[in-house]
C-alpha cells in the first residue's frame, strides 16, 4: 500500500494538468493566423528551462530533467523523472485597421525518462505538440452599390508527436579516479527517438453574402496524418580545465557540450476529404447544392529534414557558482515538404526553407556558501530569432523573442518547479498582413526519487 500511496502523489499533478487540457480544448482558443498555412505554426521543441534561455535544446542535458528534443540526454539523466509541463500566452493581433487580444493554453509535454545508476544506457517516452492549427478571422468586400460578401475563415486541429527513445553514453580518458585527477575526461552520446506523429487538420472557408438571391459558398477540408518519423542525436561533452585546491579538491574549472539533432525526411500517411457546396436561404426552403465532394483520399506527406547544432560552455567556481553560455542555431527544408494527392489539399504550396538562432545564460549560485532558497535556485535569460517557412505578399515572417526563466528546488528531493516567460513579436503590418505581440509563459514540474521517498522499491513488509 505504501507504494501505490507514493506512485499516487507522483501522478496527482498528471491527473491534473490532463483535466486542464480537457477544459482548454472545451473552449475556443485562438492561436495565430499564419497557422493557416502549410501544417500549421511549427511547435518550439524543449521545456521550461529551455524556454527561458531562448528554446535551445541541442546542447542541454540536465541529471534531473528530462530533454526529449535531443535523444542522446539521456544517458546524462542521474536518476528516473516524470515531467509535466503547461504553456500559454496572451497574444495582441493588429494590422493598420484593427486590433484584437486573446489567451491561449495547451498542455505542452507529458514524458518519463529512466535511468539505472552507474549504467550508461538511458530511455525515455512522452507526449508533445509538433504543429497547431487555430484561427478564425473575417473580412468583407463591396462587390457592387448594393452587393457585398463576407468572408469567414476558422481552421482548427494539429499534429501531436508521441516519442520513445534511446542513448549511449561512450566516456574517453580516465579509467578511474586516480586517472581522472590527470586526464581530461570525454563523454559521447548517441541516441534515437521513434516519434509517431499523428492528428487532424480542419479548414472552413464561407462566402456570405447579403442577397439571398445569391448562392453562399461553403468550403470543408480534412486532412488526416500518421506515420513514424525518426530522430538522432549526439552530444559531446569535455572538461576544459579542472581548479584544484592544495588538497586536490575542486574548487573551479569549465566544461564545454556540444549538441546536435537531425530528423530525417519522413514520410507520412495521409488522408484528404473535401466538400464543397453553394447554399441559398429563402423564407421557406434551404436550397443546397453540392459542387465538390472527396471521400477520403489516401496519400503520403513528406516531412523535410531539420538540423540543428549548438554548443554550451559552463564555468564554476566554489565562491561564485556557474554561469553556463548557449548558442543554438538550426535549419528546415521546408521546399521540400510535399502532400502527394491526386487532388490540391489546399494547403500552402510557397513554403521556403526555415531556420533560426538562439543564445541564452544561465546562473546557478553557490548553495554551500549560502544555503537559502536564492542560492539554490537557477537564473536564465535567452534571445531567439526565427525565419519562418512562409513568405506572404512578398514578406518574409520571421519571430523573435526575449525570455527569462528560474528553477525553483523543492525541499527534500531533487525534483523542481520551472517559470518560464517570453516577450516576442511575429509578422509585420506591412502589405495587409498582421502583426502579432506575444507574452507567452510555461510552467514545468519535474518529479524525481530522492532519499526520502524511493521510486520503484519492492516492499516487503506492510
Amino acid at each position: 500500500m505504501k507504494f501505490f500511496a507514493s506512485m499516487t502523489s507522483k501522478l496527482l499533478p498528471l491527473v491534473f494538468l490532463v483535466g486542464a487540457l480537457n477544459c482548454l480544448n472545451a473552449q475556443y482558443n485562438p492561436n495565430s493566423i499564419y497557422s493557416r498555412f502549410g501544417l500549421g505554426l511549427i511547435d518550439n521543441s524543449g521545456n521550461v528551462t529551455h524556454f527561458g534561455m531562448g528554446g535551445i535544446t541541442a546542447p542541454s542535458s540536465d541529471p534531473v530533467a528530462l530533454n526529449l528534443a535531443n535523444p542522446a540526454s539521456y544517458s546524462f539523466l542521474e536518476v528516473t523523472n516524470l515531467q509535466a509541463t503547461l504553456k500559454g500566452a496572451y497574444t495582441e493581433a493588429s494590422n493598420t485597421a484593427t486590433t484584437t487580444n486573446y489567451l491561449n493554453g495547451q498542455v505542452h509535454e507529458l514524458s518519463m525518462g529512466f535511468k539505472k545508476p552507474n549504467t550508461k544506457w538511458g530511455m525515455a517516452f512522452g507526449l508533445t505538440p509538433y504543429s497547431s492549427v487555430d484561427y478564425r478571422f473575417t473580412s468583407k468586400d463591396t462587390l457592387n452599390d448594393s452587393l457585398t460578401a463576407n468572408y469567414n475563415y476558422v481552421g482548427r486541429g494539429g499534429i501531436n508527436k508521441a516519442t520513445i527513445g534511446f542513448s549511449r553514453v561512450f566516456r574517453f580518458g580516465a579509467k578511474n579516479k586516480t586517472d581522472s585527477l590527470k586526464q581530461r575526461v570525454q563523454q559521447v552520446s548517441i541516441g534515437v527517438n521513434g516519434n509517431y506523429l499523428f492528428g487532424n487538420i480542419s479548414r472552413e472557408n464561407i462566402v456570405v453574402f447579403n442577397q439571398i438571391e445569391h448562392y453562399s459558398t461553403i468550403e470543408n477540408y480534412n486532412l488526416w496524418v500518421k506515420g513514424i518519423a525518426l530522430e538522432m542525436g549526439l552530444q559531446y561533452k569535455v572538461n576544459i580545465r579542472t581548479r584544484r585546491d592544495p588538497q586536490n579538491r575542486i574548487i573551479g574549472g569549465s566544461v564545454l557540450q556540444v549538441g546536435l539533432t537531425y530528423n530525417a525526411t519522413s514520410n507520412l500517411s495521409a488522408e484528404y476529404s473535401a466538400l464543397l457546396y453553394s447554399l441559398r436561404l429563402s423564407s421557406n426552403f434551404a436550397f443546397r447544392d453540392t459542387t465538390r465532394f472527396i471521400d477520403a483520399q489516401e496519400g503520403k506527406l513528406s516531412l523535410p529534414q531539420k538540423i540543428q547544432v549548438g554548443f554550451a560552455y559552463k564555468t564554476y567556481h566554489k565562491k561564485w557558482g556557474s554561469f553556463t553560455f548557449c548558442g543554438e542555431y538550426k535549419s528546415q527544408k521546408w521546399t521540400d515538404f510535399k502532400l502527394d494527392l491526386s487532388e490540391n489539399a489546399r494547403l500552402y504550396n510557397g513554403l521556403i526553407n526555415a531556420n533560426g538562432v538562439a543564445a541564452g545564460i544561465e546562473y546557478k549560485p553557490n548553495a554551500d556558501v549560502r544555503n537559502t532558497i536564492f542560492n539554490r535556485m537557477y537564473y536564465r535569460v535567452g534571445y531567439r530569432n526565427h525565419q519562418s517557412e512562409l513568405a506572404i505578399n512578398g514578406v518574409r515572417i520571421s519571430q523573435a523573442a526575449y525570455s527569462a526563466g528560474l528553477t525553483i528546488p523543492i525541499i527534500r528531493s531533487q525534483s523542481r518547479l520551472h517559470l518560464g516567460v517570453e516577450s516576442g513579436k511575429r509578422g509585420t503590418t506591412a502589405a495587409g498582413l498582421v502583426e502579432e505581440k506575444q507574452l507567452g509563459f510555461m510552467i514545468g514540474l519535474s518529479l524525481t526519487p530522492s532519499a526520502f521517498d524511493r521510486w520503484f522499491r519492492q516492499i516487503k513488509y506492510d
